[in-house]
């Protein structure tokens, strides 16, 4: 038996973090983003080299970072600059989680936390794309891709639904789905080739919605369904 998977079927089933951002009233709401906590350590920050990554002044480099231990995961700040706060109380202890705890990490961002039971019905309740960074894992509209994508097909949609509506240009591209190659050697068709290919695998699952959207003279955005 495969090692990886004797220790997922004697120890807890996946859950998963949600981002949560505040909105124009000040309420934190969920987002489309997701993390799905497969590994014995996920780490929270702002630098890049985190599982959970969230560009915000307030958080820290590396800020906090979910542990599964046994059969419950538990959160633990790593000193961070302003602190991790769990349902509003200072995490200066280790603090198991429970379904529906929220981790407040800055005034703009929190995440929610659903355990294993509920993570499956939340993934197919959620329209358009979601991705299981860990696991190079991806759904559409509930549906998971099988085949699984290629690794620049998945470099690059993972870019793509971090920042919903942001517009990539083909340099950008290049560098996110070749990385360590010189940008010389990749012409734009490759890049629009590359573009196609993954928006046609996604339409296999959703004709009804294109994801990926062209603008003209600047490049790419993802745009999920509402």
């Amino acid at each position: 038996m495969n090692p990886e998977h004797h220790e997922e079927q004697n120890g807890p089933s996946e859950a998963m973090l949600v981002l949560l951002e505040q909105g124009s009233d000040g309420v934190h709401r969920a987002t489309r983003q997701h993390w799905m906590l497969s590994k014995p350590v996920t780490t929270i920050g702002r630098w890049e080299d985190n599982a959970v990554a969230i560009p915000d002044r307030w958080i820290s480099r590396h800020h906090a970072e979910v542990r599964r231990e046994g059969q419950r995961y538990v959160l633990y700040d790593l000193d961070s600059k302003n602190g991790s706060f769990l349902n509003g109380k200072a995490v200066t202890d280790p603090l198991p989680l429970e379904n529906g705890d929220r981790i407040q990490l800055s005034p703009n961002y929190s995440l929610g936390f659903v355990d294993s039971e509920s993570t499956a019905p939340l993934l197919h309740r959620q329209p358009g794309v979601r991705i299981d960074e860990d696991a190079r894992r991806v759904w559409v509209q509930g549906h998971e891709l099988d085949p699984p994508l290629s690794g620049a097909q998945f470099a690059l949609l993972r870019a793509l639904v971090r920042t919903p509506g942001l517009v990539y240009s083909r340099d950008d591209l290049r560098a996110i789905a070749w990385p360590g190659e010189s940008p010389d050697g990749i012409s734009d068709e490759a890049v629009n080739s590359l573009i196609r290919r993954l928006r046609r695998r996604l339409m296999e699952v959703d004709p009804g919605h294109r994801y990926i959207y062209a603008i003209r003279g600047h490049g790419f955005k993802l745009e999920q369904p509402e």
